[in-house]
């Protein structure tokens, strides 16, 4: 990441976001973005007719088809002379073993976790694994989400509103849905717990307005606190995930309030409710430890993902673990600091971002925005075009160059995206440190084929 990217613009210009769903960025060319799209479908073109893709695997406001404008966490950026020259071989290399999970020398979570309100040891499972689970995507996850590998589920999302109220959109008729009863009923059949992803956005000036009223007003905060704990007992689900992403300036104190008085509502409902909250990769807006302290939540979870993506300068991979650039085991590092490790749950990708590049060589300069690619649609491009592994970032590549359409020039573009030798290799780096967990975003972008879920289940399902 560049030194003026050290530091997250709260104005919204920043590295963008974490689960929100973005457009490109202005200043740079809208028919890039285009061209992009076309070149994937190109190179889609005869994947797609050995293979099918997950149908609806993209959130309400996201892309069409197998691209999807994604949202996720604010992480690192770029920075550092541009690559250049280099090109990809003409075939797939030698495939490079998976790594094997770690095995039973790899710590377990500390044992200050409160098993009543994260119930993995009780399904098996060697931490915490938090799907999330968008409006869009209830039916898929009704009929494909391995429930045995899934200790929590997080509906994404309710809205909070400026007052202090859940917003009454069409996100809260699918909560209040008849498919969502059948995935509560399915999931506490399973074991998997259930719970509200409470979501406000500030990354826009229009979104940070809403977000500062409601976070000034006590009255907004304990009537949010409130609503939202009645909200779970209502449905009969087993808690919530607030993500507020990021906190806007001088909302800092207010937003760990705002944690505290609803761990004080949900304990007067009863007990064993499981409260987490959610913080970008640059989580200086957030008071951490604060909010973590006891009378507050139980977990944090770090989006560790989208540390790449329009706003790139240089083309390297969304999850980032190792580099020069900030990284997800710089994030993890920083939140060690102020959270013990069993507080600390570490979320995936199941997604990847492809941009116009200047070359073929690796973490070359971009010259465009591209776009967020999922899962599903990019193991058909590196299948297709070959692939070649970056040890350092620990994340697959693809690069190659041809046209956008029929009169556009040839050139390169490069996607960058995790599968499962990548996850596996972060999973267990979780692992080895003793972390509460992982999360996904989001299960469905895997589409049908199952590599990602069997590498889950090889890493954090005990006899998986």
């Amino acid at each position: 990441m560049t030194n003026d990217q050290r530091r997250l613009d709260l104005s919204g210009k920043g590295p963008p976001r974490a689960h929100e769903w973005r457009s490109p960025r202005p200043g740079r060319s809208s028919r890039t973005g285009l061209a992009v799209l076309a070149l994937i479908a190109l190179a889609l073109a005869t994947a797609c007719d050995a293979a099918t893709t997950a149908g609806s695997t993209a959130p309400s406001g996201g892309g069409v088809g197998p691209v999807a404008s994604l949202g996720p966490g604010t992480g690192g950026g770029d920075g550092g002379s541009s690559a250049s020259g280099g090109a990809p071989p003409s075939a797939a290399p030698a495939a490079t073993p998976v790594p094997s999970a770690a095995g039973p020398s790899a710590p377990a979570p500390g044992g200050d976790y409160d098993p009543a309100k994260f119930g993995f040891a009780a399904k098996g499972l060697r931490g915490e694994v938090m799907a999330f689970v968008t409006t869009s995507q209830v039916d898929d996850a009704i009929a494909r989400l391995d429930f045995e590998s899934t200790s929590t589920i997080a509906f994404f999302s309710l809205v909070a509103g400026s007052g202090g109220s859940i917003v009454q959109d069409t996100r809260w008729g699918s909560w209040n849905s008849p498919r969502v009863d059948e995935l509560i009923a399915k999931a506490h059949a399973s074991g998997t717990k259930v719970v509200i992803s409470l979501a406000r956005f500030s990354w826009s000036a229009a979104q940070t307005k809403v977000s500062a009223t409601l976070l000034a007003s006590e009255k907004a905060r304990a009537r949010l606190a409130d609503s939202v704990a009645d909200e779970v007992v209502r449905r009969g689900v087993d808690g919530v995930n607030v993500d507020f992403e990021p906190i806007p300036q001088g909302q800092t104190a207010n937003f760990t309030d705002l944690v505290r008085r609803i761990r004080t509502e949900l304990d007067a409902r009863g007990p064993g409710y499981q409260l987490t909250f959610d913080v970008v990769g640059h989580f200086e807006s957030y008071d951490v430890g604060a909010a973590l302290a006891p009378g507050g939540a139980d977990a944090v979870y770090l989006m560790g993902y989208h540390y790449a993506g329009t706003f790139s300068t240089i083309a390297h991979g969304t999850a980032p673990l190792g580099g020069s650039r900030y990284s997800v085991a710089d994030a993890i590092s920083g939140l060690r600091e102020v959270a013990r490790p069993s507080q600390l749950i570490v979320g995936v990708p199941y997604y990847g971002h492809l941009w116009p590049t200047v070359s073929g060589a690796l973490n070359a300069r971009t010259t465009g925005d591209g776009h967020d690619v999922l899962y599903s649609s990019a193991r058909l491009i590196g299948a297709e075009r070959g692939t070649t592994y970056d040890p350092i970032e620990q994340v697959e590549r693809v690069a190659w160059r041809g046209r956008a359409c029929a009169t556009c020039s040839i050139g390169w573009f490069q996607l960058y995206y995790d599968d499962a030798r990548s996850l596996t290799a972060k999973w267990t780096e979780f692992r080895r440190q003793g972390l509460l967990g992982t999360g996904i975003w989001t299960t469905s972008f895997e589409g049908h084929n199952t590599d990602l879920t069997s590498a889950l289940r090889a890493v954090w399902l005990v006899g998986g």
